[in-house]
């Protein structure tokens, strides 16, 4: 049974993994590490004193401001860690169909909360360089592996190279039809609309959410990106043939799989 104690336990961690993810965004664009040096001003380059890196506290505090050149600090840093924060709140309860082989609840959740961070991460990246790291792609694929590797280590004390072998598969299959969608999609407008690092994305997404979560999640995705065009055009807040960043569409449609599982979607589809 999940307590209230563990849903702040929950919360606080979020929001200290969020104060990493805003350094992970900001510095892998700028080829920077993102082990060392320390966080510092992006504007002064003056090192953070563990005072100024309190998550949320420092940025309330300081008034949104550095403390050494007194410029502002971007509300997207507290924003960043609110959202993080909560969303491991939320998480706590997810039922991803591909991990239901684990009873650990220890276990989904580290592993729910690794992958939210990383869709995280992604889609702040996308929408400021329409850009995916590939590092953070390997990661996911890394990760998801040991993912399955450890449901079956957790409750069978053996690997299931099937289940193995379907995630791979997903994932190879993921990867080419949406890189052949692509380069059609090339080939009848003459330029790229489509960009290389989401089909990436989408075959990592797939070891993680299975053959049926992947298909689910895209969809959602096409949906999602279908309104939120529909309606920036109808207001005036893009343009017709402006570029939008498909990660976050992406990652939101994973996040929710992950979250409701696919039952949840197959049930309400086939009215059951």
């Amino acid at each position: 049974m999940i307590t209230i104690s563990i849903y702040f336990q929950a919360f606080i961690i979020g929001i200290c993994i969020g104060s990493f993810l805003n350094v992970v965004v900001y510095r892998l664009p700028n080829e920077l590490s993102i082990v060392k040096p320390r966080s510092f001003c992006p504007n002064c380059r003056t090192k953070l004193s563990w005072r100024e890196n309190i998550p949320l506290i420092s940025w309330i505090i300081q008034r949104a401001r550095c403390i050494n050149c007194k410029k502002p600090i971007s509300n997207r840093y507290p924003f960043v860690e609110l959202t993080t924060g909560s969303l491991f709140v939320i998480f706590l309860n997810s039922t991803p169909s591909f991990y239901n082989a684990s009873s650990n609840l220890f276990f989904n959740v580290i592993f729910g909360w690794v992958f939210l961070s990383l869709l995280i991460c992604i889609t702040l990246i996308d929408i400021d360089e329409f850009w995916i790291p590939q590092s953070l792609i390997n990661f996911g694929f890394l990760f998801g592996i040991l993912g399955l590797i450890f449901i079956n280590i957790l409750n069978n004390r053996f690997i299931d190279f099937n289940l193995l072998l379907r995630a791979i598969s997903a994932s190879l299959i993921s990867f080419t039809t949406f890189e052949s969608f692509r380069k059609f999609a090339k080939y009848i407008y003459r330029k790229d609309v489509i960009g290389k690092g989401d089909s990436k994305l989408i075959a990592m997404m797939a070891l993680w959410l299975g053959p049926t979560g992947i298909i689910l999640s895209v969809a959602i995705s096409y949906i999602f990106a279908a309104v939120f065009c529909l309606l920036g055009i109808f207001f005036k807040l893009i343009k017709l043939k402006q570029v939008i960043p498909f990660a976050p569409f992406l990652s939101f449609g994973g996040l929710i799989v992950w979250l409701l599982g696919n039952e949840f979607f197959i049930d309400k589809l086939f009215l059951y």
